[in-house]
């Protein structure tokens, strides 16, 4: 029984870990060494970089870079010539979208030539999934090919509808299925419509 004291009847601190009774299961642990650090926290995006990585596999920030803000000068969100990039997630692979250009995102080596060999191996990834269009004037739109993306694309967690083309900024986080996704890099500030 517990004085009011704070002791048992045998005169033991109440606060020790593992106190049933009278007796004790367990010790006090010993100081437990932390385990080997998988990564740190990228200070512009908030993604996991892996140990010994380099750069920022979300927005490719140099590892230990102060962050980032705006008007200092820091590294360019564009690309020269004002070419779009699309900053995959794992292993710091990109794909560069020029202006004026089209971008076919699928498996099929004969749909999508560019962005085949960064997704022949990913099975969620459809065939014909999905295309990213960089105009002359700097806007960035996104379409999922009607019946062709099986797992669906989402564009900042909002499913896209296919054939329906959803313009970009930049940050924007877009998941070709359940697995595979990426940050889209070097807009305008002010894109136009699709047809301009």
């Amino acid at each position: 029984m517990t004085d009011r004291d704070g002791t048992d009847d045998d005169g033991a601190d109440d606060d020790e870990w593992g106190r049933v009774g009278r007796s004790r299961l367990f010790a006090r642990p010993a100081s437990v060494p932390s385990p080997p650090s998988v990564g740190e926290r990228c200070r512009d995006c908030g993604a996991v970089v892996p140990a010994g990585t380099a750069v920022c596999p979300a927005c490719l920030t140099p590892v230990g870079a102060p962050r980032r803000e705006a008007g200092t000068g820091r590294r360019p969100e564009r690309l020269a010539g004002g070419a779009l990039r699309l900053v995959f997630r794992s292993g710091g692979r990109h794909l560069v979208v020029p202006r004026g250009a089209e971008l076919r995102l699928g498996r099929s080596s004969s749909w999508a030539p560019e962005a085949s060999a960064l997704l022949a191996h990913e099975e969620t990834v459809s065939g014909r999934h999905a295309t990213v269009l960089h105009t002359a004037d700097g806007a960035a739109w996104v379409t999922e090919v009607a019946q062709g993306a099986t797992n669906g694309t989402r564009l900042n967690d909002r499913v896209l509808v296919p054939d329906r083309a959803e313009r970009l900024h930049n940050g924007d986080r877009i998941e070709l299925g359940p697995r595979i996704g990426f940050v889209v890099r070097g807009i305008e500030d002010e894109p136009a419509g699709p047809d301009d």
